[in-house]
């Protein structure tokens, strides 16, 4: 009989050059994908901020026509925090978006402006504009609060 060649069988491994290039390959979309996963998360973190301060503002609002005496909303940009008449609510905003700038309202000296909701459902007014925090010219928000009816809405800041 004849001799016998031993053959390895297809696919039964892969070599070292070729784990290296697919674990390039891996490394570089990452690379690529990482600052737009980065992107998505504050501009998530912004929306959020905003959709809680909205949701503060609708409350506030509630509260003194059910209890039929004024409430405020007390925003600190210098603490990035928000509280209610009598710290009833209150939060700090996530580290990603950020208290820029508040329009209306009464003005504190120490920074803080308040925000006053009234029996009948008027308001003070007020347009509060969030940013995320390392880019403020990207991902800004305004929640604007309508004196006479008390709406609230949030859209993208001029």
């Amino acid at each position: 009989m004849g001799s016998r060649l031993t053959r390895r069988p297809c696919g039964a491994g892969y070599t070292l050059i070729e784990m290296v290039v697919v674990m390039a390959i891996i490394a570089v979309g990452m690379v690529l994908s990482l600052p737009m996963i980065e992107s998505g998360r504050n501009a998530r973190e912004v929306r959020r901020a905003a959709r809680q301060i909205a949701a503060t503002m609708h409350f506030c609002r509630g509260e003194a026509v059910a209890l039929g005496r004024p409430q405020q909303l007390v925003l600190d940009p210098l603490k990035n925090g928000i509280y209610t008449t009598d710290w009833g609510r209150w939060s700090i905003l996530t580290d990603r978006a950020v208290i820029e700038r508040v329009n209306g309202g009464i003005a504190g000296a120490d920074g803080v402006v308040q925000i006053l909701f009234f029996p009948n459902g008027s308001t003070s007014g007020a347009e509060v504009v969030l940013a995320n925090r390392q880019d403020r010219s990207r991902n800004r928000l305004a929640v604007r609060l309508d004196p006479l009816v008390g709406t609230v809405r949030v859209e993208d800041a001029s």
